[in-house]
């Protein structure tokens, strides 16, 4: 007994053909494995049967040695001889040899009288197995026809009574009995098997229906307009019936012009052409069912630019009815003839039906929006303004202020562009800071009341090139709308302008212009007096460094980055030598003067990422993020020789520095870290000054580097 895999050579599986044939080679590798079971099985009870102490020796002979033949065959058929061998006919002869194998048992356990006679039953009845008639057939035939041969040959040689020939007989009618029965069942499972897999590819046919409608609804009810959702038709109906290009039409009229769409996803309008009579798409509307075209040429009421501009081959023409009306129509095109199948018409359909609710609602938003679009317009620029003013107070600079203004001028007011223009603090320029949209390059405005809208105070409008006044900085732009100007004032003085490129349907009431540029002026003079406080607060105001209040708050975000993730610092205290002898010799201006300069130098010596600070009258402090002592001390010397070189050059003001260095270890707080560099610090003013002292590394622990992440 065995399974079979199929034969035929190795071929192009047609798609839809899959799923069956996936099906089927696993129904055949299930019969393999209990056919190659059910051998080993009856070949071991054999055995079983052979140990049995009473069985005689003759039977011992005959279950061993028919085991053995089965052992062989089962090793033979299932390991050596390849699977392909036969095909389909592989699970009948091999159920039909191991059929022959059982009539040797019987020879060689007493003829037709055999008492295992049952071993001879096995392998019809495994013939269920495969649910296949035919083979039960062929199996039973040559059962009856070995064992017939087995009791003539008995009655032949003499070799069996009569009682026995009869008992041969009702065996054998047994027998006839038992294949018959057997034929039944595996007929009856045949059918219930086809009938189940027909079930099965109906469910499957239509679960592609249900998941095609589902998927096909989902994208086209994300869809926000025309052009969108005519994509979610095109893939819906490009997996599922390899279109290329699909048509609609909306309107109950065959004559309304529709749009195309293609692979690439651009949407063109398409007029039909007038003159044409009874065409397909016209025979759609009209019958309110499907039309199927195989091949356009066979179509005299098609046009010739359908078939060469749009290369139509074939479609689907399908009418979009909607709670009985006809709202419209659906073209499924391919670019090469090709015979569709029904399969693939009810698809097409299915992809309809999704699509017909989407297209009713598009059609009755289409009749209201005209009526809708003036006030939907007013009423999205005040959202604009709202929107503005909450964007502009998110803002974190001026540049970011300029942004957004440009922004959300460009989207509340459904503008092509926007460009925001600040007066710098010395009020003698009109600069661009931002843009939004294709702007126009604006330049710089040498003066700001040069700008026509800041000398008059109102928005200055430019509607053509032949108005009389334009502004003399943007020329005006040929095809354009033209542009608007609104000045920002605040506090009655120029901050800005708000410089807008309408286009159709731009809503530029002054109202809503003013509103906005008085929402802009107001942020940027808010920033900008936020921002002179928040330098003065933090800032010192003889060298330009960051204060003592200003190194409180960075010192707790380092401590805390330093122990949440290990990002060590440093810090260098530095103190001026000679500043005393400096002012007591030249004054306390040239005191300042000294300190402004030695400023001077610690900005352009010390790195991008390190803070300097002032701290007191001529104590100064760098911090070193991400920093160890190695780096620290670096920066130290660096800044010591740059403040030795600096005096020479100018020697009426020349100091030195003293310097300490500490660093962040484990247990240890920024305080800590403080004291440790003024303990450097008054360290090497003991020693002589004009000097650097660092103190010394932390203890190795386990190998690790303080500052550093062990490798």
């Amino acid at each position: 007994m065995t399974g079979a895999t199929d034969a035929s050579p190795c071929r192009t599986i047609p798609p839809k053909l899959r799923e069956r044939s996936a099906a089927e080679g696993g129904y055949e590798r299930r019969i393999r494995i209990a056919s190659e079971i059910a051998t080993w099985g009856i070949a071991a009870t054999l055995v079983a049967s052979a140990a049995l102490p009473t069985t005689g020796a003759v039977s011992r002979v005959g279950l061993l040695f028919s085991a053995v033949l089965l052992a062989v065959f089962a090793t033979l058929w299932f390991h050596v001889i390849p699977d392909r061998f036969l095909g389909r006919l592989r699970f009948t002869v091999g159920t039909a040899i191991t059929q022959v194998v059982a009539a040797v048992l019987l020879v060689l356990t007493g003829g037709g009288a055999s008492q295992y006679f049952v071993f001879f039953l096995i392998p019809t009845i495994a013939t269920t197995f495969a649910m296949r008639l035919s083979g039960t057939i062929a199996v039973g035939v040559v059962a009856l026809i070995t064992y017939a041969t087995i009791l003539v040959t008995d009655s032949v040689v003499g070799m069996a009574p009569a009682a026995v020939l009869e008992n041969g007989a009702v065996r054998f009618s047994a027998l006839f009995a038992i294949i018959a029965m057997t034929g039944l069942i595996s007929r009856t499972m045949q059918e219930t098997r086809a009938a189940l897999r027909q079930r099965s590819s109906e469910l499957v046919l239509q679960n592609q229906e249900l998941e095609i409608s589902r998927s096909t609804a989902l994208a086209i009810a994300r869809s926000h307009d025309l052009g969108e959702l005519l994509r979610a038709v095109l893939e819906a109906a490009g997996s599922s019936l390899a279109v290329e290009r699909v048509f609609f039409f909306a309107g109950p009229r065959a004559d309304e012009p529709g749009y195309t769409l293609t692979a690439r996803g651009t949407v063109e309008s398409f007029t039909p052409d007038p003159g044409l009579r009874d065409s397909p798409r016209q025979r759609a509307m009209r019958l309110r069912e499907t039309v199927v075209v195989d091949d356009l040429d066979t179509e005299p009421m098609v046009g010739e630019r359908v078939r060469s501009l749009y290369r139509v081959a074939a479609g689907l023409f399908i009418p979009l009815v909607h709670r009985g009306e006809t709202i419209g129509m659906l073209a499924l095109v391919a670019t090469a003839p090709r015979a569709w199948t029904a399969r693939e018409k009810r698809l097409g359909e299915v992809i309809a039906e999704s699509m017909a609710p989407a297209v009713a609602s598009y059609l009755a938003l289409e009749e209201v929006r005209g009526e809708r679009e003036e006030l939907a317009g007013r009423m999205k620029v005040l959202e604009g303004l709202n929107q503005l003013v909450e964007a502009l107070s998110l803002a974190t600079d001026e540049r970011s202020t300029a942004q957004v203004a440009a922004r959300g001028v460009a989207q509340g007011f459904r503008l092509m562009a926007a460009t925001t223009l600040f007066v710098d603090p010395s009020v003698a320029l009109l600069e661009p800071a931002g843009s939004a949209g294709g702007a126009t390059e604006h330049p710089v405005v040498n003066g700001p009341t040069s700008c026509p809208a800041i000398r008059s105070g109102r928005p200055f409008r430019v509607a053509s090139a032949t108005d009389p006044l334009v502004c003399p900085y943007v020329s005006f732009r040929e095809g354009s709308s033209g542009y608007l100007c609104a000045p920002l004032m605040a506090g009655g003085d120029p901050v800005g302008a708000l410089f807008m490129e309408p286009v159709q349907g731009s809503v530029l009431e002054d109202t809503f212009v003013r509103a906005a540029a008085d929402r802009v002026a107001l942020a940027l003079a808010n920033r900008r007096v936020l921002e002179t406080a928040q330098r003065q607060a933090t800032t010192d105001g003889l060298t330009g460094l960051h204060n003592r209040h200003f190194l409180s708050e960075q010192l707790r975000l380092l401590q805390s980055l330093a122990e949440r993730h290990r990002q060590p610092f440093a810090v260098v205290a530095m103190d001026v030598d000679g500043l005393k002898q400096v002012n007591d010799t030249f004054g306390h201006e040239m005191g300042d003067l000294a300190l402004r300069g030695f400023a001077n130098t610690l900005k352009k010596t010390i790195r991008g990422s390190d803070i300097p600070f002032r701290t007191g009258g001529d104590e100064f402090l760098v911090v070193v993020p991400r920093g160890g002592l190695d780096e620290a001390k670096v920066l130290a010397e660096r800044v010591r020789e740059a403040v030795e070189l600096q005096g020479r050059s100018e020697p009426h003001t020349a100091i030195t520095v003293s310097v300490g260095v500490a660093a962040w270890r484990d247990t240890r707080t920024a305080e800590q870290v403080l004291e440790a560099a003024d303990a450097m610090l008054y360290a090497a003013k003991r020693a002589g000054k004009d000097r650097v002292m660092v103190e010394a590394p932390a203890p190795l622990e386990t190998g690790a580097v303080p500052g550093k992440t062990p490798s």
